[in-house]
C-alpha cells in the first residue's frame, strides 16, 4: 500500500521484477476510507478485498463485507468476482457476479468505496502515487488532510452507530500561534507546525486518526474511547506539547495547546444517529471553553450539552 497503515504480512510472494517500461496491473482507491491507496496486483493471483484485517486489500467501510470481492489480474485486464457480499459489487451501475475489467475501468463496493483497475509502467505508477499522496496528505506536516479526515469520520461514525461503540473526537488549537509568526516569521511558524505534528504522532496510538484540520488546528479520531478516556488522551497530548521545544535562528520556542473533546455515542441514550457536523460542533464548543479557561487546557463535553 502507498500509505503506511496496519497490514499483516501474507505468505504470497511479492510481484516479480519487471523490465524497465513494462506495464503492471494496479488497483487505485478513488473514494472511501482508503481513498488514494495504490495497490500492485500479482498477475494470475486473486486478491481479496474486504473488511477483514487479513484481506489482501483491507477496506474498513461498514458497507463492505468481510470478504467482499476478489480481483485476478491478467496481462492487460482483470477479472472481478463478487464473493457473496451483502451490498453487492457494481460495475457501471450493474450488480455483477463476475466481470472482466478493461484498463481504466471502475467498480464500486458498498455505498462509499470506488476502485479503478489500471495497467501502467513505473513512471505512470509513480505519478499515480504522487497524485494519491496529494489527495490524502497535506504537504507541510505530512498528516492526513481535512478532506480525507471528514470522509474517514463519516465511515467511522457509521461503524460506531452500528456496533454501539464509542468514537471520540479531539480538536486541538495552538495557543497564541500568531505570536510565533509575528516574532519569528512564517518560516518559524511552519517549523512549529511540523514539530507539533511529530509530537502529536508520538502521543497517539497507532489506530488513532490524526489530521491537520486547517491553520494551526489539528484533529484526532480515537476509536472505542469513552469521554473519560478521551479527556485523558487530551491531557497526554497537552502535556506532550507543553514539554516540546524547537529552535529557530538561535531562539528556543515553546508551545502550548488547547483541546476540545467529545464522544459519540457517549451514553446509551445517544446510540441513535448523530451527524458528523454535530460532533464537530460539540468539539469546537469544548475548545472554545478551553480557550476561555485560560488556554493550555482540555475541556470535554458530551453531545447532549
Amino acid at each position: 500500500m502507498m500509505v503506511d497503515r496496519d497490514t499483516l504480512p501474507g505468505d504470497e510472494p511479492g510481484p516479480a521484477a519487471a523490465p524497465p517500461g513494462a506495464r503492471r496491473p494496479y488497483l487505485v482507491v478513488l473514494s472511501g476510507p482508503q481513498f488514494g491507496d495504490l495497490v500492485e496486483l500479482v498477475p494470475g493471483q486473486e486478491i481479496a478485498i474486504g473488511r477483514r484485517a487479513d484481506a489482501g486489500i483491507f477496506i474498513p467501510d461498514e458497507g463492505v463485507s468481510r470478504r467482499h470481492a476478489g480481483v485476478t489480474a491478467g496481462a492487460d485486464h482483470a477479472v472481478l468476482r463478487d464473493l457473496g457480499s451483502q451490498n453487492g459489487t457494481w460495475v457501471e451501475g450493474e450488480r455483477i457476479t463476475e466481470r472482466r475489467l478493461a484498463d481504466g475501468q471502475r467498480f464500486q463496493l458498498g455505498a462509499h468505496t470506488t476502485l479503478k483497475f489500471v495497467c501502467c509502467d513505473d513512471v505512470e505508477a509513480d505519478y499515480q502515487r504522487k497524485l494519491a499522496q496529494g489527495a490524502l496528505l497535506e504537504p507541510l506536516t505530512g498528516l492526513y488532510n481535512r478532506r480525507y479526515f471528514l470522509e474517514r469520520m463519516s465511515v467511522e461514525l457509521a461503524a460506531a452507530q452500528r456496533h454501539g461503540r464509542a468514537l471520540s473526537l479531539l480538536l486541538l488549537d495552538v495557543d497564541h500561534f500568531k505570536l510565533v509568526n509575528d516574532r519569528l516569521g512564517h518560516a518559524a511558524g511552519d517549523e512549529a507546525l511540523r514539530m507539533l505534528a511529530r509530537v502529536l504522532l508520538g502521543a497517539l496510538r497507532k489506530e488513532d486518526v490524526l489530521a491537520r484540520f486547517g491553520g494551526e488546528e489539528f484533529i484526532v479520531l480515537a476509536r472505542e474511547t469513552t469521554l473519560t478516556g478521551a479527556h485523558a488522551l487530551g491531557e497526554r497530548i497537552r502535556k506532550a506539547v507543553e514539554r516540546s521545544r524547537f529552535s529557530f535562528d538561535g531562539a528556543e520556542v515553546a508551545l502550548t495547546a488547547s483541546l476540545g473533546v467529545t464522544v459519540f455515542p457517549g451514553e446509551p441514550a445517544f446510540a441513535g444517529g448523530r451527524a458528523g457536523g454535530e460532533l464537530l460542533e460539540t468539539a469546537d464548543r469544548a475548545l472554545y471553553r478551553a480557550k476561555q479557561a485560560g488556554r493550555n487546557a482540555v475541556v470535554a463535553l458530551s453531545m447532549d450539552r
